[in-house]
């Protein structure tokens, strides 16, 4: 095997794995998030290894979505190509936000060490900063709206059908106009719809050969249909 053959295969792994990795993560860090139901100050007191574990997941999924941002952008080259390249912006752009949720997490665990009465005024001075509530929110509704965009990318491109991206859209539109604070259940359920959508696709690229890889590389004529296997 050469050299490039073998890295377009470790390209396809990579790319496979993250698919199924970052949702997975946020799963996870879904059910152990210690915010969910109080406050940083309550979360540093009673849970502070839990922060800790959140921000190192969010790190994780973060880190994860990059390589799969990059297997759809690698198999959306022709049919797909600007829905998957916009999608690709706006998921890096919340893959951003999940750091910086993770940074403030870590930071925040050191709460428990101050005044009670400061460590809460100090936290409710950092909600009511509206550059930081503007920047963050902005961030993580670009989350969804890039997840939303790759899944149209790869419906377009012929790597999965129309139901991937309907759920997706489903997800993102309860998630983001819900008229009260998401509860915990109904979170969970969403990371779990999102996981199965990009973990199916994820499997996908793990089970394909390399040749199927790179053919995603040969563009499709815009006269003809895609002729590519995973069409189904």
């Amino acid at each position: 095997m050469s050299t490039t053959a073998r890295s377009r295969g470790i390209r396809r792994i990579a790319a496979g794995i993250g698919l199924i990795g970052f949702p997975a993560l946020l799963v996870v860090e879904g059910l152990i998030d210690p915010t969910d139901d109080t406050t940083f100050f309550a979360a540093s007191l009673s849970h502070p290894d839990a922060l800790a574990y959140s921000a190192l997941l969010l790190l994780a999924s973060a880190v994860f979505t990059i390589p799969a941002i990059g297997g759809i952008l690698h198999m959306a080259r022709d049919r797909g190509a600007v829905l998957a390249d916009l999608g690709a912006v706006f998921t890096v752009l919340g893959a951003m936000g999940h750091t910086a949720l993770a940074v403030i997490y870590l930071l925040l665990r050191s709460l428990d060490a101050g005044r009670p009465a400061e460590m809460i005024a100090f936290e409710d001075r950092i909600n009511a900063d509206p550059w930081l509530t503007a920047v963050g929110l902005a961030l993580l509704v670009s989350f969804g709206l890039g997840l939303t965009l790759l899944s149209w990318a790869a419906w377009r491109a012929g790597l999965m059908g129309w139901w991937g991206p309907a759920v997706i859209t489903g997800v993102v539109l309860v998630h983001n106009f819900y008229p009260d604070d998401v509860p915990m259940i109904v979170g969970i359920a969403a990371l779990g719809a999102i996981a199965v959508v990009f973990g199916w696709l994820g499997t996908r690229l793990l089970v394909m050969s390399d040749d199927e890889w790179d053919a995603a590389m040969t563009p499709t004529p815009s006269n003809q249909q895609s002729t590519s296997p995973l069409v189904g």
